[in-house]
């Protein structure tokens, strides 16, 4: 009988520690209202993901009109073109 009643308490203790519950292995299900407000932020950061990418393109966008308008206004501008007619060769002014 003192074997039975080891046995009985040994093996109560030692099963359910070889056998894992399935509590414990399983998540728990996400409900709708959570799997929906995971959506909703996964949307929102796509969002500012882009708002980010446009805001970029933008900025580059506007630095290349201000290097244009740069070089166009400290262009070296060329000389009108003196006629070599007007004044003979060696004179010093016309």
């Amino acid at each position: 009988m003192r074997i039975m009643m080891a046995l009985a308490v040994g093996s109560s203790l030692i099963l359910p520690l070889a056998v894992p519950a399935d509590a414990q292995t399983r998540l728990p299900r996400v409900s709708p209202s959570e799997r929906a407000a995971k959506d909703i932020n996964r949307r929102i950061r796509e969002d500012q993901k882009l708002l980010n990418l446009e805001e970029r393109i933008q900025m580059d966008n506007n630095q290349i009109r201000q290097d244009i308008q740069r070089e166009r206004l400290f262009a070296p501008r060329a000389l009108p073109p003196v006629s070599r007619g007007a004044c003979p060769r060696g004179s010093i002014s016309c």
